[in-house]
């Protein structure tokens, strides 16, 4: 904990002057738009953008903020932080002998509500994009389970390549 502690500032700057206000009505209607086109394969290009966008974030974080690790247990402390700060998400924890990450109150399960398939194929892409940058390893994420199936809540499992 002493490693998140002595980053905890850089970390909120990065938060603070990274990021955007978006709506969060908008985010919901919008993605709740989007999924419908799911079944064409629009969901993959957007898990790919989502991924993107952690690889940015990871590469802001070292580059700007001077934040780093080769731990995978303290990038995904940062990963907790940013997820649940981003107000995407309530909750977010993971277990490390398990490799999974959890997540509770996602905004893509709100979006699209029940779902036959996982929902949250965006978040895979961003967790995904994100430890892989930040660790400079290759990680796979993928949604094994999801709220919108009826769990209690969406388990992503993480695979180092």
């Amino acid at each position: 904990m002493g490693y998140l502690k002595s980053n905890i500032r850089a970390l909120a700057e990065a938060i603070e002057r990274e990021s955007v206000l978006i709506h969060r009505a908008a985010l919901i209607d919008g993605y709740r738009e989007i999924h419908k086109l799911s079944k064409f394969g629009v969901d993959r290009i957007i898990k790919k953008a989502a991924e993107y966008g952690g690889k940015k974030g990871a590469r802001t974080l070292r580059e700007r903020y001077g934040v780093f690790t080769d731990r995978l247990d303290e990038a995904l402390e940062l990963l907790t932080i940013i997820a649940e700060s981003s107000r995407l998400i309530d909750l977010l924890e993971y277990d490390m002998e398990q490799m999974e990450i959890y997540v509770e109150g996602s905004i893509l399960v709100e979006a699209v509500g029940k779902a036959q398939k996982p929902v949250c194929r965006p978040m895979a892409g961003f967790f995904k994009g994100f430890l892989s940058d930040f660790l400079e390893r290759n990680f796979d994420v993928e949604e094994i389970s999801c709220t919108a199936q009826g769990y209690e809540r969406c388990t992503f499992r993480l695979k180092q390549k």
